[in-house]
């Protein structure tokens, strides 16, 4: 019977960066402290990012859940036999890669259904290799939402630690955006926020809402949603308790937030805020999942295949996941 604060971590695309990250994470021990770790995957891939790493530590590796959760370690591999990489060439989408980290997200779903988890951080997957793999679905996120039953919308929150953004609309093409710009959609996402943000120690989150159009529409010379669609929501949500402001356009909201430690942005579409975001702390950022039954996090950065293999690629936003999630399961289990 689980004890403690149980987090799993999955090494990613064996392809990409993921197992190096993962290999170089194991050299800190801050983002491991108070809890245990489960590392899922493989003993081969571990191996590798530790040889493209340069990193010598020792990972006790258990074939049984039950034996890896009664270690001692802070930090143990729970080593799946069963994955078949086949012939892995670094920095390539790869069907066997999709394949092995589709069959952990069900392992880990498991695992979390009979109460042995608390939490997912995943290194960098690749939406091709698992496409490849047989995944349907447009994520990892979304693929493991969809095998525990959910249809309730989970917006992909982004944080740089001082500065968390989602948006209304995320991995669709421009010309379908506006369509789903609507009141109830940003009313939606607006008290979706608030409610993520209070769960990490936000007792009264302000929020920043951007516009969609250039300078919000010009009172309607060029766009009216800022009038009849994203106005509204916020209006509405303010009449809930929600501290919340906007539309702001999209061009300067962000010099807003800096400038007034404003905590949270939501935008229209993707691009509004990970250009922003990114450009504010690319080597920070965090990829949040929440809405789900557990927490799920991960780099906000992909495979990074030109890198791959390199042992160049920083632990850094990996490390920020892990700590985050650290601060999550803790909070939940005490």
């Amino acid at each position: 019977m689980k004890k403690e604060a149980v987090t799993c971590v999955v090494m990613g695309d064996a392809g990409g960066i993921g197992p190096e990250l993962v290999a170089k994470s194991l050299r800190h021990s801050d983002p491991f402290d108070g809890l245990k770790t489960l590392i899922l995957g493989s003993r081969e891939i571990l191996d590798m990012g530790m040889r493209i790493s340069g990193t010598k530590i020792k990972v006790p590796t258990f074939n049984n859940i039950e034996q890896a959760l009664a270690s001692d370690s802070p930090v143990s591999l729970l080593d799946r036999e069963d994955l078949d990489y086949g012939d892995i060439t670094i920095g390539e989408n790869n069907k066997r890669c999709g394949e092995a980290d589709l069959g952990l997200a069900r392992y880990v779903v498991e695992l979390f259904q009979n109460g042995l988890i608390d939490g997912l951080v995943f290194a960098p997957v690749n939406k091709i290799s698992l496409k490849m793999g047989g995944s349907a679905f447009e994520g990892y996120k979304a693929y493991i939402a969809n095998l525990l039953g959910l249809t309730r919308t989970s917006e992909e929150i982004n944080t740089i630690g001082h500065l968390w953004t989602t948006r209304v609309t995320s991995h669709m093409a421009i010309s379908e955006v506006a369509q789903h710009i609507t009141e109830q959609n940003i009313y939606k996402v607006i008290q979706y926020f608030n409610e993520e943000l209070r769960k990490f120690g936000y007792e009264n989150p302000k929020i920043a809402v951007s516009g969609l159009n250039p300078h919000n529409g010009d009172n309607g010379m060029f766009g009216r949603e800022e009038i009849d669609e994203i106005g509204p929501a916020v209006e509405r949500a303010k009449r809930t308790g929600v501290n919340v402001e906007g539309p702001y356009p999209a061009d300067t909201i962000f010099l807003k937030v800096k400038k007034e430690g404003i905590p949270g942005v939501v935008s229209m579409f993707h691009d509004q805020c990970q250009i922003a975001t990114k450009l504010m702390g690319f080597d920070e950022g965090v990829t949040y999942f929440g809405g789900l039954p557990f927490p799920i996090m991960t780099p906000a950065h992909g495979t990074a295949f030109d890198i791959a293999g390199k042992g160049v690629a920083s632990e850094r936003p990996l490390l920020n996941a892990l700590s985050l999630m650290r601060k999550a399961v803790l909070k939940k289990t005490n």
